[in-house]
């Protein structure tokens, strides 16, 4: 698998990692009453009156990343994906955005697309890729650097049926 992400040139990484200091809150700050003072929304609310989830991401400059769609339905993720090359990737909101699993990354390998939950830890301190029990997990401090991660190392996807395990890295941000 090392050799997968070759085609990636050595110099920087197409993703960019937005940094704001975690207690800085942005332009026009709204208080995020799931959270506390430490985390902060950026306004205006959405308009449909549901609690989006980067309401508690503390770095809300995902947003404005090439790879993140919101509103996107797991459905259109797919759909859109499946219109691309292998290395093809969105981070959108989760089915069920509540709780620790903020996030979904949908990776395209082989003319599938992958669902990866993204939690959400140590109450927004760090975040992992997969689902909750696993022995080892790398732990990043935000999404963010999971993506640039993942762009540089191949990404294992394990098909939850069989436990097939197939690499890839993200190679080509998407949105619907």
């Amino acid at each position: 698998p090392a050799g997968i992400c070759a085609s990636l040139p050595a110099k920087a990484s197409p993703f960019s990692h937005g940094s704001l200091l975690p207690h800085a809150p942005p332009p026009h700050p709204l208080r995020c009453p799931e959270v506390g003072p430490s985390f902060y929304l950026p306004a205006p609310t959405p308009p449909t009156g549901l609690v989006s989830p980067w309401c508690c991401v503390q770095d809300p400059s995902i947003l404005t990343q090439p790879w993140y769609a919101d509103p996107c339905d797991r459905q259109t993720a797919e759909s859109v994906l499946l219109l691309q090359k292998d290395g093809a990737f969105i981070v959108r909101p989760s089915s069920n955005p509540g709780g620790s699993q903020p996030f979904t990354l949908a990776v395209l390998l082989h003319n599938r697309v992958y669902n990866v939950p993204i939690r959400r830890l140590d109450g927004g301190r760090h975040y992992a890729l997969g689902r909750e029990g696993k022995i080892r997990e790398e732990l990043f401090s935000s999404v963010a650097a999971i993506v640039k991660h993942y762009s540089r190392k191949p990404l294992p996807l394990v098909d939850r049926h069989t436990g097939a395990r197939q690499f890839t890295c993200l190679l080509f941000p998407t949105k619907p």
